[in-house]
């Protein structure tokens, strides 16, 4: 049997995890690793040649805005100097779907920036967007790989 649209999963199954800690509120998550690549032109070709040489890891989470959580990190460092490096844990686990669940661990997350104060008379409910780099990743729960 092939796909079925259950077996698809649902963007609302996922949790994510800083230092272990559940961040309820989690609005969106995406985290992305990209190959650093070098231009190897080689002779008697038109084409450009590519040679992956490193990556880098990168994403972004919008929060809903309840806690001063990233305040705080963004101030801290700001006053000491310190610079915090954190693990997240991203959890899609929708028991509809029956794929499993998939868990991805970041390590040594580093928020880029952090909106520090913000009001917004036309909005219903305040959001936080949060970049961040990563240094490593692993894939410890992965969703089954075949339909039965």
């Amino acid at each position: 049997m092939g796909l079925r649209s259950r077996d698809v999963i649902s963007g609302k199954e996922g949790r994510l995890f800083l230092e272990g800690e559940e961040m309820a509120h989690i609005k969106s998550f995406e985290a992305n690793v990209e190959k650093n690549k070098e231009e190897v032109p080689i002779m008697g070709r038109r084409m450009m040649g590519h040679k992956t040489n490193g990556a880098s890891g990168a994403g972004t989470m919008t929060l809903h805005k309840v806690t001063s959580q990233m305040v705080k990190i963004m101030i801290n460092y700001v006053k000491t100097g310190v610079d915090p490096y954190f693990t997240l844990q991203a959890v899609l686990d929708d028991k509809t779907s029956g794929r499993g669940t998939e868990r991805v661990t970041l390590y040594e997350v580093n928020f880029d920036s952090a909106k520090v104060a913000g009001l917004d008379v036309e909005a219903a409910a305040l959001e936080e967007e949060v970049p961040f780099t990563f240094e490593d990743v692993d894939l410890p729960e992965e969703l089954k790989s075949t339909f039965d």
